[in-house]
């Protein structure tokens, strides 16, 4: 069961995308991920910059942005420092 929250960014999507003629099955959206993904992910291309950070916060609501581990560490740089001078 999806929060009202979810559900108010749901309606949202729904009525910016079709806007722009993407036409949006919410019951599926809801309840298959894979849907959800491919949907998203088509959207998150539309030059309308409110259905973009709507497309971002869902995503992020129901878990298809990927969460950095905490394993995942930046490498180290490896600077050799060289005199760089004037000639003499």
């Amino acid at each position: 069961m999806l929060d009202a929250a979810t559900m108010a960014l749901l309606a949202k999507v729904k009525m910016l995308a079709k806007k722009i003629g993407i036409n949006v099955d919410l019951v599926r959206m809801s309840n298959e991920k894979s849907y959800a993904e491919i949907t998203l992910n088509e959207l998150s291309n539309a030059d309308d910059p409110e259905l973009v950070l709507i497309v971002i916060q869902l995503m992020n609501q129901l878990g298809l942005i990927g969460v950095p581990s905490a394993e995942a560490k930046p490498e180290p740089k490896n600077e050799k420092v060289r005199y760089v001078g004037s000639l003499r």
